[in-house]
């Protein structure tokens, strides 16, 4: 007994996978909107300082963390080694400096990578500054 099986492809009607076709186009736009929010992430990570920006004090100076008010130099944002107008956020007890205070700070990490001029680049995990004082330029630390 012979039969006979006539086949059409592709199938009318259906998607080359069989039906699979809207749960991969799922999974790839998942993936994908993954891919960006990740990449969206690290992005947000490895910015440059700019205004209000929280940052570490790497000094002992007292302070714990400043936000940034104000690169100077006539720049929107700040990089290492750019001095920058901080204020302070949380201090330690008997701290030199109090809360509320403005003062000068030099950027001595930060999260984004620097660039040298032999090619490698320089990047930290954390934001970091150090505090000086406002008019001779000196560091608060001891």
């Amino acid at each position: 007994m012979a039969t006979s099986l006539s086949l059409k492809w592709p199938p009318v009607g259906r998607s080359f996978f069989g039906g699979l076709g809207s749960l991969l186009s799922g999974l790839l736009t998942t993936s994908h909107e993954m891919a960006s929010c990740n990449f969206l992430s690290q992005l947000q990570q490895r910015t440059f300082i700019q205004m209000r920006t929280v940052l570490k004090v790497a000094d002992n100076s007292g302070v714990k963390t400043v936000m940034c008010i104000q690169p100077l130099k006539g720049k929107k944002v700040a990089r290492l080694g750019d001095t920058i107008v901080v204020s302070v956020k949380e201090v330690m007890p008997n701290a030199k400096v109090k809360k509320g205070e403005v003062v000068k700070a030099v950027v001595v990490r930060a999260a984004m990578d620097h660039g040298r001029c032999d090619g490698s680049f320089v990047k930290f995990d954390d934001n970091a500054v150090v505090l000086i004082d406002k008019y001779h330029g000196f560091y608060l630390g001891k």
